[in-house]
């Protein structure tokens, strides 16, 4: 195992970015970098033993610095869309930074377009900083944010630890959109889709209700397959999946989050956490996004398993979402990968 640590040119105001190979044995590797704390590259062999990049990116710091699809990106402090672009919070109201009326996935910058600080922790290990001051994109307090990488020959873990100097909200998660036959290879139509859940909640409202037509992953679905049957739940959010979705075990140990798998690579990606939700993506709303190495993306070229909290500062465990001085988020996901 290794890290190797190359240059990934800088940020606009003259930052240089740094880029950080993991290799986990001849199988897997990983590229990760600063902007964002994101997943750049994700290299594993498919059933013929040849590499593929599993995951939508850039070739650039000045792409990851702006990226509107979030491709690879850390998400936070809050995952969730609101629509009013208000905190409310302890009985006070936080505006929110905001692009045309909605503040989504942490606000204009958030997490996922500022530079964090790597460090190697191990010989598979690379750690981010970011310290958030308060007031930034609205929120209240600094927080510390931690995302520390781990690479093995079976996946790569990612473990969440954030710290505050007062009372504030957190709701960390990575938005790497996957396509198991190589990100330059089109659309998932073929892969297939799983996860076990027991409901769904509205993406604003957060009010939680029963599976809708077209959401329900427990048993198998070719995603191509599941389009095609242009289900009003789906349609809505144009054209696939973009829905979170309760998971079946509520526990805090890690467990089942969804499986992708591809028929043509061989390979299986399953998506594991210690977080009560996942909010899975099909890539509905990417349109001729230029990418790595020449490639365009476009709709359905990836999915996205996004680990989290109940977007409300409530759920099943208490108060989890709220933060303060000795009380920190904590939390694990893990992406393993099988050859079937």
């Amino acid at each position: 195992m290794s890290v190797e640590i190359k240059s990934f040119g800088s940020t606009l105001s003259g930052r240089e970015v740094r880029q950080f190979i993991i290799s986990a044995g001849d199988n897997i590797k990983v590229s990760l970098i600063e902007i964002g704390a994101s997943i750049q590259s994700l290299w594993v062999r498919d059933r013929q033993g040849q590499f593929r990049d599993l995951v939508l990116g850039y070739d650039t710091a000045a792409e990851y610095e702006d990226n509107p699809t979030f491709f690879g990106a850390a998400l936070g402090r809050l995952i969730s869309r609101m629509p009013d672009c208000t905190l409310h919070f302890e009985g006070r109201d936080y505006p929110l930074d905001n692009v045309d009326g909605m503040h989504m996935h942490g606000g204009i910058k958030g997490f996922s377009r500022v530079k964090w600080d790597g460090t190697v922790t191990g010989d598979n290990q690379v750690r981010f900083t970011y310290i958030s001051p308060d007031g930034e994109e609205g929120y209240p307090g600094w927080v510390t944010a931690r995302i520390t990488y781990t690479l093995d020959s079976g996946g790569l873990t990612i473990d969440y630890h954030m710290s505050a100097d007062r009372r504030t909200v957190i709701n960390p998660s990575n938005h790497s959109y996957f396509n198991l036959n190589g990100h330059d290879s089109g659309s998932i139509r073929s892969h297939v889709i799983s996860c076990p859940v027991t409901g769904s909640f509205n993406q604003l409202t957060e009010e939680r209700g029963p599976l809708m037509e077209g959401t329900d992953l427990n048993s198998p679905q070719i995603l191509g397959e599941l389009f095609d049957r242009h289900y009003p739940s789906l349609e809505e959010m144009g054209g696939g999946i973009d829905h979170k979705f309760i998971l079946a075990e509520p526990s805090e140990k890690l467990k089942a989050a969804g499986t992708l798998y591809s028929p043509d690579s061989g390979i299986e990606l399953q998506c594991t956490t210690t977080m009560p939700c996942v909010m899975i993506y099909t890539g509905n709303m990417v349109d001729r996004v230029p990418g790595k190495g020449g490639c365009v993306y476009n709709k359905h070229a990836g999915a996205c398993f996004e680990t989290m909290l109940f977007s409300s500062l409530r759920d099943m465990y208490g108060s989890v979402a709220i933060i303060e001085p000795g009380k920190d988020h904590k939390s694990r996901t893990r992406f393993a990968f099988t050859l079937r």
